[in-house]
């Protein structure tokens, strides 16, 4: 496709170093946005800051950070609790020495890349295998449950970033006997399905959807308890009434659905019944309208009559 640069768009360049494209193949799009900002930025963010501004999470802007750093193109300032002062590893600085030592010498690790490969049925790319690596060392979980994590992400075509984001809230969460991973994997399918319902019945194809709306339709479907019948219903009610898709508004009608303990069409239809029409009734028995002219006169003024 060709292409060429609006320069009526831009009003402000930001210089970002040369240097980056000699690793544009092996970075992610959220290292490279991390990076925008920080160069496009007059002072430094904290990680919490910046995964706000870019709709990531914590552990996708410090993994990002650790990825320059051990290019050289950002460094740890001096002082304390700075934004860049990270001392644990990414998976993009193993080696590959270190991924060769642990094939060898650590029969765990071995049989975790064989499983892995079997999973995906085909050779380990290199990203794949350093991040595997990277969360058998540095995270407290079983090979068993890791196994399982890269199961879910295969299925749900989830790159590797993902898997190392899964694998941290369960290492947080001391998530590492089989049974305890099995219900974190069902809560994430159910999860992710539910998501994949409400962007068809929404008609959201062109893009994702942000940390945000995801947080909102997790609240309908776990905390409210709603079927995807009832935000369809919602989905049409918002449209009928704005005229366009708004997740603040489809919010608003859940919400109040919930305090009336609509939880079926069943229900909400019952709801609805009930309540009184804002239509006043026709009073019974009115007299005729007066109007304020005679038409009898009016008539015979013009030479014309009523007949009897």
């Amino acid at each position: 496709m060709e292409y060429e640069i609006n320069p009526r768009k831009i009003n402000k360049l930001t210089a970002l170093p040369s240097e980056i494209r000699e690793y544009i193949n092996e970075v992610s799009g959220e290292s490279l946005k991390v990076l925008f900002l920080i160069f496009s930025e007059d002072k430094n963010s904290t990680s919490s800051e910046i995964a706000t501004k870019l709709d990531l999470t914590i552990s996708q802007v410090e993994d990002s950070l650790r990825f320059w750093k051990s290019k050289e193109i950002i460094l740890a300032p001096k002082k304390e609790n700075a934004v860049f002062s990270i001392d644990k590893p990414c998976a993009s600085q193993i080696s590959t020495n270190e991924l060769k030592e642990a094939m060898t010498q650590n029969q765990y690790v071995k049989m975790l890349f064989n499983q892995s490969e079997q999973l995906y049925a085909r050779p380990l790319k290199p990203i794949e295998r350093r991040t595997l690596l990277y969360i058998y060392e540095f995270y407290n979980l079983s090979i068993d449950v890791i196994l399982m994590v890269v199961d879910f992400c295969i299925r749900y075509n989830k790159p590797p970033r993902q898997l190392l984001s899964i694998c941290e809230e369960m290492s947080d969460d001391n998530v590492n006997t089989h049974e305890q991973a099995e219900k974190r994997i069902q809560i994430l399918t159910e999860k992710y399905n539910i998501e994949s319902q409400v962007r068809h019945c929404f008609g959201i194809y062109d893009r994702k959807l942000s940390l945000n709306e995801k947080k909102m339709i997790h609240k309908w479907f776990i905390e409210y308890g709603f079927g995807i019948n009832m935000m369809r219903l919602a989905f049409n009610r918002c449209v009928d009434s704005i005229g366009k898709l708004s997740f603040q508004y489809i919010d608003k009608i859940l919400s109040n659905w919930r305090k009336e303990n609509v939880k079926t069409p069943q229900d909400l239809e019952t709801l609805e019944a009930a309540k009184p029409r804002d239509r006043k009734p026709k009073p019974k028995n009115q007299p005729p309208r007066k109007t304020s002219y005679d038409l009898n006169q009016l008539l015979s003024k013009s030479g014309l009559f009523i007949p009897n």
